[in-house]
């Protein structure tokens, strides 16, 4: 329906990108939507709102992701979907993200990841990149 554009009632914007959607999904499916949309805020009664922050190839994902709970995380995208699931209040995505960083930390990545998990505080990854860290200081540095 979202593709055919029926019945939507919003569309998000994401820098350029503009997506026809139904506030209904996007409420059930982040409580950061649904206060948006049911809690009196401006954007409850406007037709089009601009996502600061979330690139458009982001939000592109984020919205097949609100409408299907279907994702593919990638050492692309990782990053940029743990700050949008943060900033929108999608728990599982936001544990899936991490999840996979905490996987894929490497010697080129280690020191911003290790930076990334102290900003969402996310121990576990803290835990490893530190370890990692320690374990090849030597090709780090």
């Amino acid at each position: 329906m979202r593709t055919a554009n029926e019945l939507v009632d919003v569309v998000l914007v994401f820098g350029e990108l503009r997506l026809a959607c139904h506030k209904v999904i996007l409420a059930s499916s982040s409580y950061y939507f649904r206060r948006m949309f049911s809690g009196g805020l401006r954007e409850s009664q406007s037709d089009e709102v601009a996502i600061k922050g979330i690139d458009a190839k982001t939000g592109k994902l984020l919205v097949k992701y609100l409408y299907s709970g279907k994702i593919d995380i990638t050492e692309e995208n990782a990053q940029n979907l743990l700050f949008a699931s943060n900033m929108l209040l999608l728990d599982d995505l936001k544990a899936a993200s991490e999840e996979f960083l905490c996987e894929h930390i490497q010697p080129s990545n280690c020191v911003s990841l290790l930076n990334l998990s102290h900003l969402y505080e996310i121990k576990d990854l803290v835990k490893r990149a530190q370890q990692f860290i320690t374990d090849k200081w030597a090709e780090i540095s």
